[in-house]
């Protein structure tokens, strides 16, 4: 299977599940050892997402370039996903991002108040979805300080929750990803009913 397929397919498969709405949310990927990723477009219908609006982005050090006269332009979140993408950490590594908004976990952590995601597993203690890092705070979508606290508190785990907005997932394997939004909505769905 082509990369931007395994994209396409990831898109529609979380807005198949309702993990994202219809234009929202982000994958990226970068193989092995590249200087260089793919990221899903933005302002495009991510249940019609097609291999035509995935984007190629090189990058040179900590500068990122692409065909800015193509008729569709990288996801606003393109800073978000350059940072962890870049980093030395996973250079010899494939690389997923996922950026997904599921509405048990942006719940979960609340809207007027914040909890701190990972308190979850306090309540299933066998919840097993790799690391979960601190919340990223409330920042506005695109910004670049969005993306500098969402690389501070992801880089040395596998899930953050971000306040008021999704989460954000990293990892070598698309499906575990998946997997663990999964379960996480899943078990948070379980602690919401039960007003735990």
């Amino acid at each position: 299977m082509s990369i931007k397929k395994h994209i396409t397919d990831t898109m529609k498969k979380l807005y198949q599940k309702k993990y994202i709405s219809i234009r929202d949310g982000n994958v990226s990927f970068k193989p092995k050892n590249a200087n260089f990723f793919y990221i899903s477009a933005g302002s495009v219908k991510k249940n019609e997402i097609n291999e035509d609006q995935i984007i190629k982005v090189g990058f040179t050090g900590t500068n990122i370039y692409y065909n800015k006269s193509y008729k569709y332009k990288p996801s606003r979140e393109i800073d978000l996903h350059s940072l962890l993408q870049m980093d030395p950490k996973y250079h010899n590594k494939d690389t997923f991002v996922v950026h997904a908004h599921p509405p048990n976990l942006i719940s979960y952590i609340g809207i007027n108040e914040s909890k701190e995601l990972k308190t979850v597993k306090n309540l299933f203690p066998e919840l097993n979805v790799g690391k979960i890092g601190d919340n990223v705070k409330f920042h506005e979508a695109g910004s670049l300080s969005l993306a500098n606290d969402c690389y501070e508190k992801l880089i040395n785990h596998d899930v953050v929750g971000m306040e008021r907005h999704g989460s954000l997932s990293i990892g070598h394997d698309i499906d575990k990803i998946f997997e663990d939004i999964d379960t996480l909505e899943f078990y948070i769905d379980i602690a919401l009913k039960s007003k735990y």
